[in-house]
């Protein structure tokens, strides 16, 4: 997490006069933004508004060099989501402040935090076509970093700043999920790209259905079955933190129509549910307790995920390959 870039107004109609989009009329700070800087743009043309998003990356995206490929591999095979717009360089990643900038149309729709299962089954279905999209794009993407390493490391970093019962809780799921992730059979699950963070803030909905999903800068090659792990994580999730059985089926159902789960991916989705908790608990945390609380840093509350990670162990959802095959 990091804090805002603020943006002069001197400084937007600077950027925004390399690309041909006619004139700012107004500019303000998106409010959901955590990782990244997010300015809602507003510009006219001959009577026409215009929308888009101004994206100041305050940490490098999981992608590298490839987010930009991957994000037009995305947006060209109708998916809705939003590629990097060319300046008039040709161009489509700026620097501000030091830092890389984006700018994309803006998507149409809302936020949705009490989703209906149609639109559970409509972002499992997403899920699957992204998927299957980025199988044959031919682009290369690093392996996601939330691995056994990563997740050595951040369980360090908390040691010594929890209570017992939480510190507990921690060492047991690490070992746990590092030993899930060194098994030959989970090795052999599929791979290829994921989001990462298909948490409801990260997408759109109007009343036809979805209509976008943002913020990719977690995309990177790890374990397709992740991706339903951290969507189910939040979609699915009841107020104790566990999950609810009807959801979370409708989710991988939807997925399943798309691209089928093998049953092995279905055997091992209650341990990749309890990885993706895991993996955002120990984020938050490690952004909680060593912030600078001089900075303006925005950070989410670790203790949703303790919830769910307590869940997990001792209440783990698994799917019966029969509801499938």
């Amino acid at each position: 997490m990091n804090a805002v870039t603020q943006l002069p107004a001197q400084t937007m109609e600077a950027t925004l006069a390399r690309y041909d989009i006619g004139e700012l009329e107004r500019y303000w700070p998106a409010a959901n933004g955590i990782e990244n800087s997010n300015y809602f743009v507003q510009t006219g043309h001959q009577g026409i508004t215009r929308n888009f998003v101004l994206t100041i990356m305050e940490q490098a995206a999981n992608a590298g060099a490839a987010y930009v490929p991957m994000m037009r591999a995305l947006d060209s095979s109708g998916l809705p989501v939003a590629a990097p717009l060319s300046n008039i360089h040709g161009e489509q990643v700026e620097r501000i402040a030091g830092k890389p900038a984006m700018l994309q149309h803006r998507l149409p729709g809302r936020h949705i935090y009490n989703p209906t299962m149609r639109q559970i089954g409509a972002l499992g279905r997403f899920i699957a076509r992204m998927h299957k999209t980025m199988q044959y794009a031919g682009i290369e993407l690093p392996d996601y970093p939330r691995d056994v390493t990563w997740l050595q490391e951040r369980a360090g970093m908390v040691q010594g700043f929890l209570p017992y019962t939480d510190q507990s809780l921690i060492t047991d799921s690490v070992a746990r999920v590092v030993s899930l992730l060194k098994r030959t059979d989970v090795q052999a699950l599929p791979t290829g790209m994921i989001h990462g963070d298909l948490f409801r803030d990260n997408l759109l909905f109007n009343e036809q259905g979805l209509t976008g999903v943002l913020d990719f800068h977690h995309a990177a090659n790890g374990f397709l079955l992740y991706d339903l792990a951290v969507a189910a994580n939040d979609w699915c999730n009841d107020a104790g933190g566990g999950l609810d059985p009807e959801r979370t089926l409708h989710l991988l159902r939807a997925y399943h129509e798309e691209r089928p789960l093998s049953v092995q991916e279905l055997w091992f989705f209650s341990s990749f549910a309890l990885y993706a908790a895991l993996a955002f608990w120990l984020s938050r945390l490690a952004v909680a307790l060593h912030r600078d609380n001089a900075a303006l840093v925005r950070f989410k509350n670790p203790d949703e995920f303790r919830n769910i990670v307590q869940h997990h162990t001792r209440h783990p959802f698994y799917p019966d390959p029969r509801e499938f095959y």
